[in-house]
């Protein structure tokens, strides 16, 4: 009877383990204690199981916000300009030298910005734009600048 017992403690600390891993980043302590089976108290499985340290995550790379003249600086050293804008839009005006990659084809078109230069992105206002950096960024796109208020406040020559 002592076996059965040892089994069945470590069935109930495996499934815990299963549990903790399963259980998403959101999750309170609280509401992982709910789910945890009656016969398992959360903290004894805590105590019990053995703690493996975890790998250090890579730190994900972040927006950067930068006003035109940051941005233009940029994009004489190198940096890709790319305008989300649509094509309409774009036919009333855009920054030299940018190139006009629509926000609604940038899954299609993700080959066409580069992995090994900043990219600088612009809209008409920011919203467009900030939304294109993120999917940059979760695209594994490292160097990812937004432009503040978009073409609406590009500087007037």
């Amino acid at each position: 009877m002592g076996q059965n017992e040892d089994k069945m403690k470590k069935l109930i600390i495996l499934s815990m383990a299963v549990l903790f891993m399963t259980a998403g980043c959101e999750e309170s302590e609280k509401q992982v204690a709910k789910e945890a089976p009656a016969a398992a108290p959360v903290q004894q499985a805590q105590t019990v199981a053995p703690a493996e340290p975890a790998a250090p995550a890579a730190p994900q790379a972040t927006i950067v916000n930068v006003d035109w003249n940051k941005a233009l600086e940029m994009q004489k050293a190198g940096a890709f300009l790319v305008d989300v804008r649509t094509p309409a839009e774009v036919a009333e005006g855009m920054a030299p030298g940018a190139a006009n990659i629509p926000l609604q084809e940038i899954t299609q078109r993700l080959a066409e910005f580069p992995k090994d230069k900043d990219v600088v992105v612009y809209c008409r206002s920011g919203k467009r734009s900030m939304a294109a950096s993120q999917f940059l960024i979760d695209n594994g796109y490292e160097h990812v600048f937004n432009v503040v208020g978009g073409f609406l406040a590009f500087p007037a020559k």
